[in-house]
């Protein structure tokens, strides 16, 4: 899989590679077992001079409050709280995977 990722992130601009790679170490840090998507948005949410902030800062420039992007960034940060972690990954675990998520999303509704 690390093959894969550095195939993948070589195709990536300079940035969006940091995102990702980030993104992965913040992933690792909480100890979950995948980086998600909400990893990566929390990720350009918490960079001061990152594309989601900036968005977040102009999406009602006359109202704008600039504790707005703080508490978007606060939900973000409850959100990956409640990912299941795995405090003991095996070497073989790759933050970066992600199929292992799909048999809970479809098995809540077959029954």
């Amino acid at each position: 899989m690390r093959a894969e990722l550095s195939t993948i992130q070589q195709t990536l601009t300079p940035e969006a590679a940091a995102v990702l790679s980030r993104a992965m170490e913040e992933a690792a840090r909480r100890h979950h077992g995948q980086t998600t998507p909400l990893h990566v948005a929390a990720t350009l949410l918490a960079a001061p001079s990152g594309l989601l902030r900036r968005a977040c800062a102009r999406s009602h420039p006359a109202s704008a409050h600039p504790l707005q992007c703080r508490a978007i960034e606060l939900c973000f940060s409850v959100a990956l709280d409640r990912l299941p972690s795995n405090p003991n990954p095996g070497p073989n675990q790759n933050p970066g995977g992600g199929a292992r998520r799909r048999p809970y999303r479809t098995r809540s509704w077959r029954r």
